[in-house]
């Protein structure tokens, strides 16, 4: 078995061109699925983190029924102010939460004087959103401050649509929790984007007691727990389950994963274009290796024939030629490894930017992560393919007849 390796080896080293041309093939197709890999595990891992920092938070809780009945009547799932305190008590020790922020969701139109258009307003505490929704990024004006009473954010696309300037008065009508109609004046303290235009093209942000006073309430739609780490959300998840239901509080939650449809959405996209081209690169890098190999073969024709005659079985020859493989696979995987890394920390330092996807309002800058996960499977991937792909050549090479390879010029 010693023998074989070192014929192996040697082998590898005579033919330097041809090992060269095969491990060139291992490296690229190494490489190319390290940078797209780690580039879509970005991608993923922005947009997740965009989400829950702009809009959803780690965990929203709503009183018992809102997610089945609360879209048709609001009004009759909301949480009670009386049980905001003993809530939050909770949820802060559970899952030591960084922030757990109370928002009350509402419809109305916005009027300048001259035109009004629906949105979709949330009344939020100043003071907590500024870590909770540390996603959002303010293009005009300044942030909103708990005793500007009136103060409001308007979204990118809805500012836009408006004949308005910040600093400038609006109304603001939306119904009551008893069907009435009331309206407020507010003022535009700022211009925001949350990087997604539809949602941008609709969006309010007000005090919540100015929500509250326009509603007639002092309930809250929804309490919004952050965490310090997105990997805590399926733990904290089960542990305030299980509070809630001890303690006989009539509440539901769900966790951002539920909430981000638009997410898997993309996810389930990427990584079937993922499996995609990985297949794609790996048949390249399979026909490269396998017709490689078969010139090997052709070039050793009067070699093998030799073997065979003194004593070698076809086994053998295969073996033989199948060590070769394996010892390009391996090598070609870990240069593959290497400058699969080097190539991603490159395009991450080089902060190339990426143009805005359909449905953005933002661009932003390419990034590759480097996962330990895909450099795993790349490195499986390259040492199998490497090794799959000379099986023919190998089988082809030990079925020469012997008679006929020593004759081979």
């Amino acid at each position: 078995m010693i023998l074989g390796w070192k014929v192996a080896l040697l082998n590898i080293l005579r033919n330097g061109r041809r090992s060269l041309i095969t491990l060139a093939a291992v490296v690229f197709g190494c490489t190319s699925l390290i940078v797209f890999g780690g580039f879509v595990q970005s991608m993923y891992d922005g947009m997740r983190e965009s989400m829950i920092r702009s809009q959803l938070g780690h965990i929203q809780i709503y009183a018992a029924g809102y997610n089945q009945y609360g879209k048709a009547e609001p009004e009759k799932y909301q949480i009670p102010s009386a049980k905001l305190e003993q809530i939050s008590n909770v949820i802060e020790k559970q899952t030591q939460a960084l922030v757990v922020a109370p928002r009350l969701n509402f419809n109305g139109l916005l009027s300048d004087g001259k035109q009004s258009i629906a949105i979709m307003g949330i009344g939020v505490d100043a003071e907590k959103e500024v870590l909770l929704s540390s996603a959002i990024h303010i293009v005009q004006g300044e942030d909103l401050f708990p005793e500007d009473a009136a103060a409001a954010h308007l979204g990118e696309g809805l500012f836009n649509a408006l004949n308005a300037e910040v600093g400038d008065h609006l109304t603001l009508l939306a119904s009551t929790q008893d069907g009435a109609i009331n309206a407020v004046d507010i003022q535009i303290a700022g211009v925001v984007t949350t990087g997604v235009k539809a949602l941008d093209d609709r969006l309010l942000r007000v005090n919540l007691p100015l929500a509250q006073e326009l509603l007639y309430t002092t309930d809250v739609t929804r309490l919004v727990v952050l965490l310090e780490e997105t990997e805590m959300t399926d733990m904290a998840a089960e542990d305030l389950g299980k509070a809630f239901r001890d303690q006989n509080l009539n509440l539901e939650l769900k966790s951002w994963w539920d909430l981000a449809g638009y997410y898997h959405q993309v996810v389930g996209l990427f990584n079937g274009v993922f499996g995609f081209i990985t297949v794609i690169v790996l048949v390249i890098v399979a026909l490269s290796i396998s017709n490689t190999m078969l010139m090997a073969v052709m070039e050793r024709t009067r070699e093998i024939g030799t073997i065979r005659a003194m004593g070698g079985t076809p086994t053998q020859v295969v073996g033989l030629i199948l060590l070769e493989s394996v010892f390009l696979g391996i090598i070609g995987s870990l240069l593959g490894l290497l400058a699969g890394i080097l190539a991603a920390k490159g395009i991450t330092y080089a902060e190339w930017m990426m143009p805005r996807p359909p449905g953005s309002t933002q661009d932003y800058p390419i990034r590759v992560f480097v996962v330990s996960e895909i450099l795993m499977k790349t490195f499986t991937l390259g040492f199998l393919i490497s090794l799959i792909s000379s099986i023919y050549p190998a089988v082809k090479a030990s079925r020469i007849p012997v008679v006929n390879a020593l004759r081979f010029t």
